[in-house]
């Protein structure tokens, strides 16, 4: 893990005895850098990350395109300027040609569901044949479902990762600290408490949600095989979740082979609150 030593801590960071250095921006602090294939997976700011991402990478002058293997709700104007609907990877990839004459940046489905508003993905092989088309630059997958709460586990058909994923980035709410493990709280809270050992009712603490984190991540990790695995700690908008971020950061260190933990505020104009860095990136792996 890399440490900086620092006299000008932040109070929040003292008992730990080391300071974070940071980035500016998000795909800065994720090391995005050249092209791939990003899937989000876990709960409380899946959607809110993907967009943000693609704002940044579009910004930077990559093409980029926006989807999942689930559903999400269909994107607004201000989060995706255009969304495509495509039944094959043959439409696709022609309505995908002709949308990057007028956008960088946009979003594709498989069909939109108008009772639930949703927009329905694509399946797993048909990201990996876009990938290898090589129209874009990256696409951004929200590959896993959590019906808007803070924290998740999965049952034994998600997440759902294209095997092309060269980052894995799972994402969890810091605002479940602290809350009763329940259906209110935890899509699938009875999953959740034989991964953690945690009982329904009781209080959702630090351990909890790093041991559920390593567990998701082996998981998830085997289905792609990813060059970059990351945790994103969504919600640290108060000095004490800042804190649990980090002290789930740490713990993360002995549990699961990551490469960075980053604590941060969606919501927040400069989003990134702290970013450890726990392990250098795997060998490049062929995805052609």
């Amino acid at each position: 893990m890399t440490i900086i030593p620092s006299d000008t801590l932040n109070n929040s960071f003292k008992e730990y005895g080391y300071f974070i250095q940071m980035k500016p921006s998000l795909i800065d602090n994720l090391g995005l850098t050249g092209k791939g294939v990003i899937s989000i997976i876990g709960a409380g700011g899946k959607t809110s990350l993907m967009f943000r991402l693609a704002k940044e990478l579009a910004n930077s002058g990559n093409t980029v395109l926006t989807t999942t293997t689930t559903k999400i709700l269909m994107p607004a104007p201000d989060q995706s300027p255009e969304t495509i609907l495509a039944g094959s990877i043959e439409e696709l990839v022609t309505k995908s040609t002709a949308c990057l004459t007028r956008y960088p940046h946009f979003s594709a489905g498989h069909g939109y569901d108008p009772v639930l508003k949703k927009l329905n993905g694509f399946n797993r092989d048909t990201i990996d044949q876009l990938w290898r088309t090589a129209l874009f630059d990256w696409i951004i997958v929200e590959a896993d479902g959590a019906k808007r709460k803070p924290l998740k586990a999965t049952n034994s058909h998600e997440p759902v990762v294209p095997e092309v994923t060269s980052h894995l980035v799972l994402v969890t709410g810091l605002d479940a600290v602290g809350l009763p493990l329940d259906d209110t709280h935890v899509h699938r809270a009875d999953l959740f408490s034989q991964n953690t050992g945690v009982g329904l009712g009781d209080i959702i603490d630090e351990h909890a949600i790093a041991t559920a984190i390593a567990i998701e991540i082996k998981k998830a990790g085997a289905l792609g095989h990813p060059l970059k695995t990351l945790v994103f700690l969504n919600k640290a908008d108060t000095r004490e979740r800042i804190r649990s971020g980090l002290k789930i950061g740490t713990l993360l260190q002995q549990k699961s082979n990551l490469n960075k933990v980053i604590t941060g505020a969606l919501k927040d104009k400069i989003p990134v609150k702290n970013c450890l860095t726990l392990h250098q990136n795997k060998q490049k792996r062929n995805t052609d």
